[in-house]
């Protein structure tokens, strides 16, 4: 078993790692188109979501290859069974989770977990920009964050504060 796990694990990085990169050209060139249409869609990058799903895979490699002769200490299994549905958590929000912006005033956001909620620039009080990421408030209260480096996200605030200067 030991020889099957020293062979799949460089396959694996290996693969990841060329799926992650031409993720990244490819949202690169796509990044410019988008930004340009009326509607579009503000998410982080899928390359995150590549590497999440690389290391997930020889996680659960590991694990079950690795259990097969003689197994791993249970702490081992499972603080590693936490960290595979941790990193199985932001898999999905890599790609799931979304603000969508449709005829420049209508936004639909997608949580991670949960059913879309649709808002309008009307709707949004204030939008403040942090470290850790971009936040829209409605009704007095955090709707959204938005990743910084999420695809569409300088747009996003560059509308709203379009939107409020016409007022």
């Amino acid at each position: 078993m030991d020889n099957l796990l020293t062979i799949l694990t460089p396959i694996i990085i290996a693969i990841g790692a060329v799926c992650a990169f031409a993720l990244a050209r490819r949202e690169k060139t796509r990044k410019n188109d988008k930004l340009n249409r009326r509607d579009y869609v503000v998410r982080s990058t899928y390359t995150w979501g590549v590497i999440m799903i690389t290391i997930d895979v020889l996680l659960l490699t590991l694990l079950i290859f690795g259990n097969i002769d003689d197994p791993f200490p249970i702490g081992f299994n499972i603080v590693m069974g936490a960290l595979a549905l941790l990193l199985g958590y932001g898999i999905l929000q890599s790609f799931r989770e979304n603000v969508r912006i449709v005829e420049r005033n209508e936004i639909i956001y997608t949580p991670t977990v949960g059913k879309k909620r649709k808002y309008t620039f009307d709707d949004i009080e204030r939008v403040e920009k942090r470290k850790t990421g971009i936040y829209v408030y409605v009704g007095g209260k955090k709707a959204f964050g938005i990743d910084p480096s999420g695809i569409g996200t300088s747009l996003f605030v560059e509308m709203y504060r379009d939107f409020r200067n016409k007022e």
